[in-house]
């Protein structure tokens, strides 16, 4: 998984739940890490995320909804752990000031390990800037979302590639219909979510397979080119990459109405 949309996803969920039945939003992803400094700012003010989310309960806020803006085609291909991919921000609404909170994030290389600052920085929300965003039944991501993970499954056997078919289209399609339980995700998702939303998220999680060497974006395409069948994996893996971002800003937002 991408770690900006993960942490843009955990900041949504759990901001969700402490907004929605001041349930608790601790976390040490967004505390406790040696590794990475999360600050939000907004005018002369420089917040951690406790302190964050106490100011939007304090200021009128009541959800926050995870949005994105328009990106190209290829973004699947540069999408790592940091950098590339399809860029998101985390709206507070529920007052007359929409705003929109954009991160930044800086590495610090040091001797003995690699640090992050990462600042969510506050700017007017913008709609016209914005993505249409039509909230659609969750029903209709997850069948969605089953269409292209059948489509990338049967072309990964296409390409002798039947690792990725059977290690994480094959069990996500299982998580979507039921029949397998939903693993653990990465954060737990909080209980003013509903199960289909759960769901979903696993499903997203499970299948995320972009990134860097190792990934699908490394060896499959080698044998996409070795079997004359290069457009159809850049088809195909535009497409799952964003029915994955979709589903998962679907599953977040799914309390927003």
């Amino acid at each position: 998984m991408n770690g900006e949309v993960h942490q843009q996803l955990l900041i949504t969920a759990l901001g969700n739940a402490y907004l929605i039945r001041g349930i608790d939003a601790s976390h040490p992803e967004l505390i406790y890490q040696e590794s990475m400094h999360i600050q939000f700012k907004y005018q002369e003010h420089s917040l951690s995320w406790i302190k964050w989310l106490d100011y939007l309960r304090e200021s009128g806020y009541q959800r926050l909804m995870l949005v994105s803006s328009q990106a190209p085609s290829s973004s699947w291909q540069s999408s790592g752990l940091v950098g590339g991919g399809k860029p998101i921000g985390v709206r507070t609404i529920g007052t007359a000031l929409d705003i929109v909170w954009r991160p930044n994030w800086q590495v610090h290389r040091l001797p003995s390990k690699i640090t992050w600052d990462v600042s969510y920085t506050a700017e007017p929300y913008e709609a016209i800037r914005q993505e249409q965003h039509a909230f659609k039944p969750l029903s209709e991501y997850k069948a969605h979302l089953h269409h292209v993970l059948q489509q990338i499954s049967i072309f990964a056997e296409q390409i002798d590639q039947t690792f990725w078919q059977q290690q994480f289209f094959n069990p996500a399609i299982e998580i979507l219909q039921g029949s397998q339980t939903a693993p653990k995700l990465a954060f737990e998702l909080p209980e003013v979510y509903a199960e289909e939303a759960y769901r979903l998220l696993n499903a997203v999680y499970k299948a995320w397979v972009f990134g860097g060497m190792g990934s699908w974006n490394d060896d499959p395409a080698n044998s996409a080119h070795s079997h004359q069948l290069e457009q159809q994996y850049r088809d195909l893996s535009e497409q799952l990459y964003t029915a994955l971002l979709q589903c998962a800003q679907a599953a977040v937002n799914s309390v927003v109405l």
